[in-house]
């Protein structure tokens, strides 16, 4: 029985012994970044020296003697130094001297000549010191002599580069954006919007996510609709004449600008009517065409359009408003044309030489008896409700208009 005492004793105390040799294993092994275990290297702590191989072939140096560097010659073996020096030496690298850091840059894309092109990355030489500082340390451990920085990712580089997936497609984005080409017409007149001014429209941010600008295009929108209501700049309202309806010429500016958005991302080259904002207008303009006289009669004031280019325009004198004989307002369609014909009417006959009626017996003539056009001349002496004009207006129209041709008269 003592025997069998004795044999538990001694099992006993070989299992404390083992615990504690155990226990001081595992206190060298996990102590601190400033005493790890060194790989079977024969490394003089006096002359030890860590070269850093930087970019365009600059080397800088830490010194083993400079951070406190020790090591024992136990086994397994021990390495110590002070991480407080070390980082010392790392800030004092000529790597990190403000003065000669160059930033990285991601790739751009421009505007030029040709369209967006990519600007390639600038790679610079500023360094993360917390990832340099990993680095350092395990070459310590390592028993290492050299870092490569470069190898080792220890800069700053650029995120986007010109390859990049994302740089490549706000590229192929921006160029589908300034690609469109939308012609508007105006009921003949013609506004081309391009990438002229598109380019201005749209941006890039940081992470090369594409904008347009949806404010911008309202305002160019906002334009037209103050502009263009009417090729003069007002809203026309007309009434009567063969169409025998009210129309309002007005742009609806909110479903313009979502139209036209969509056009430039689609990248389409298209000639459009703009969005009115009554059906019986957008209905008109679609059918109008591009060839018309254009009648202001607030402004006594004529243009005639041919296939969207301005054929004359000039001061008229239209029907006397004194006497009851205006104009009326309408939206007309041109009935014939006659040469070298002579207008009766109570008490007056005036040869004309180019004769064009719209409606009933009003029409467009030159009138050789007047010496002056426009200004406030129908107000009193207006004529009996044709349209007088000068020769050189009446002539271009004549010789270029044919019957069915939209005649357009208003206040």
């Amino acid at each position: 029985m003592e025997g069998e005492k004795n044999r538990s004793t001694k099992i006993m105390k070989g299992i404390i012994i083992s615990f504690c040799a155990l226990l001081v294993i595992y206190f060298i092994n996990t102590m601190s970044v400033s005493a790890e275990t060194l790989k079977e290297k024969e490394i003089k702590p006096e002359t030890y020296t860590l070269t850093l191989q930087e970019r365009g072939g600059v080397k800088e140096y830490i010194n083993g003697v400079d951070i406190g560097l020790k090591y024992s010659s136990e086994t397994p073996r021990v390495i110590t130094y002070d991480d407080g020096l070390l980082k010392e030496c790392i800030n004092k690298l000529s790597c990190f001297d403000s003065s000669k850091i160059i930033e990285s840059q991601n790739a751009k894309v421009g505007y030029g000549d040709n369209g967006y092109a990519i600007t390639k990355e600038v790679y610079g030489n500023k360094i993360n010191k917390d990832v340099l500082h990993e680095y350092v340390v395990k070459a310590i451990q390592n028993g290492d002599t050299t870092i490569n920085l470069e190898s080792n990712n220890c800069y700053e580089n650029p995120k986007y580069v010109a390859t990049s997936q994302e740089v490549t497609y706000a590229k192929d984005t921006l160029n589908k954006y300034v690609s469109s080409k939308i012609t508007y017409n105006f009921a003949g007149l013609t506004q081309v919007l391009d990438s002229s001014i598109i380019k201005d429209w749209i941006s890039v941010d940081g992470n090369f996510q594409v904008t347009l600008d949806e404010a911008k295009v309202r305002n160019y929108v906002d334009t037209l609709a103050s502009t263009y209501n009417t090729s003069l700049g007002t809203t026309i309202k007309v009434s009567g004449g063969y169409d025998g309806n009210n129309h309002s010429w007005i742009i609806d500016s909110s479903e313009e600008t979502k139209a036209l958005i969509e056009n430039i991302k689609n990248g389409q080259t298209i000639t459009k009517n703009p969005i009115y904002a009554q059906t019986s207008s957008a209905s008109y303009f679609s059918t109008v065409g591009d060839t018309y006289v254009e009648i202001d009669m607030a402004k006594q004031h004529l243009w005639y359009y041919k296939n969207g280019y301005l054929v004359v325009e000039g001061d008229v004198v239209t029907g006397n408003e004194s006497n009851g004989c205006s104009t009326p307002a309408g939206v007309y369609h041109l009935r014939s044309k006659e040469k070298d014909s002579v207008l009766r009417g109570p008490g007056y006959a005036a040869p004309v030489s180019f004769w064009m009626p719209f409606v009933n017996e009003i029409g467009l003539h030159d009138a050789s008896w007047r010496s002056e056009f426009g200004g406030e001349i129908y107000k009193t002496d207006g004529s009996h409700g044709c349209v007088n004009l000068p020769y050189y207006v009446a002539e271009a129209i004549y010789n270029n208009i044919n019957s069915g041709d939209p005649v357009i008269c208003y206040n």
